[in-house]
């Protein structure tokens, strides 16, 4: 790796490591009260969060951040395993995703990065989802780039069995 991308990949982490106070402090099991602190502390327009979709920008062409085709529309990948007790992922969406449930819950960071998306009427912006909560990624009006930080890495992806009896 080289020394600009290994400072760029730096920058990402040093970025997002800025966010998990707010993060630690929130109750993801009152989703608006979260988004609304999320909001607050980490405007969407601020120039931390412009950075942060910069960065994702220059990993993706630049290939230091990799993510996998799980089906058509839909790639994924976890670009940090451990980042202070949350992995994060990674996720470009146009279309339909995979099920799943979060058993801690989860916090999104959505940027819209193709047309003027939604994903389950949740625009660019911060999403949370609450402790036991389950949804399919849906995307309509373009494509997102999604940043999903899950305590403790935790997520149960639906079966392939139940994503076809969903289609």
């Amino acid at each position: 790796m080289t020394k600009e991308l290994s400072t760029a990949r730096e920058a990402l982490e040093e970025r997002l490591r800025r966010l998990l106070a707010t993060f630690d402090s929130v109750d993801l099991a009152a989703p608006d009260a979260a988004v609304a602190v999320l909001d607050e502390r980490h405007p969407f327009d601020s120039d931390d969060i412009h950075s942060i979709r910069e960065l994702l920008a220059d990993g993706l062409d630049d290939d230091w951040i990799v993510l996998n085709e799980l089906h058509p529309g839909v790639s994924q990948g976890r670009i940090i395993r451990e980042l202070g007790g949350y992995s994060v992922t990674a996720l470009l969406i146009r279309g339909t995703g995979r099920g799943h449930t979060h058993p801690e819950g989860e916090i999104g960071l959505g940027f819209d990065w193709a047309g003027s998306p939604h994903m389950n009427g949740h625009g660019p912006g911060w999403v949370v989802f609450p402790p036991g909560s389950h949804h399919i990624p849906e995307v309509v009006d373009g494509q997102m780039l999604f940043l999903f930080f899950r305590p403790h890495g935790q997520v149960v992806w639906d079966s392939i069995s139940e994503r076809r009896r969903q289609e």
